[in-house]
């Protein structure tokens, strides 16, 4: 268990990383637009960190996530306040129950972000009275097909944070699994 002292510098450095992220896709990202749109890495920002933290803390950061997002993004109404805690649940699950933390998790676990941000977008307009399934379906293959490449990057970048601020839990646990 982390102090007090060092589990606010772990999700200090946590917020540093995504704020880098969040500074990215609005200085350079954003200028790029390949298939009609425009790489979009806020789901795995969100959902990326809970690969490496776990279901509960991870969906703690996705709903700090969401909420920046709701911020920043106009017109989102509370919309990703309420969908990047449920990627961040299902990529904390995944990588305790299914994957391993690694890249692969990152990308399954982006998948996963982009599928339900892309089905919560399409269940707000059917709610709405608008039916787009089909439209939402390929918008979303689209743009997490365009989002992957850069997504990847994110994987080593939070490693990066958890391995500098896991590394008295690691070692501990490497003694009692080892041996002093």
């Amino acid at each position: 268990m982390l102090a007090r002292n060092e589990t606010i510098f772990k999700w200090a450095l946590y917020a540093a990383a995504a704020f880098a992220c969040l500074l990215i896709q609005w200085a350079v990202l954003q200028r790029f637009t390949i298939w009609g749109v425009i790489p979009f890495l806020y789901p795995a920002v969100a959902a990326v960190p809970a690969t490496f933290e776990g279901p509960a803390a991870g969906s703690a950061f996705a709903l700090g996530m969401g909420v920046v997002c709701d911020l920043i993004l106009p017109g989102s109404d509370c919309f990703y306040t309420l969908v990047f805690p449920l990627a961040g649940l299902c990529a904390g699950l995944l990588s305790r129950s299914v994957l391993r933390s690694s890249m692969l998790c990152a990308l399954v676990s982006t998948a996963a972000a982009f599928a339900l941000t892309g089905f919560g977008g399409c269940l707000e307009l059917w709610l709405h009275g608008q039916s787009a399934w089909q439209a939402g379906a390929y918008l979303t293959l689209r743009e997490f097909c365009v989002t992957a490449p850069p997504a990847l990057l994110l994987s080593p970048l939070f490693r990066a944070v958890y391995q500098r601020t896991h590394r008295d839990e690691r070692a501990a646990e490497q003694r009692r699994f080892y041996g002093p």
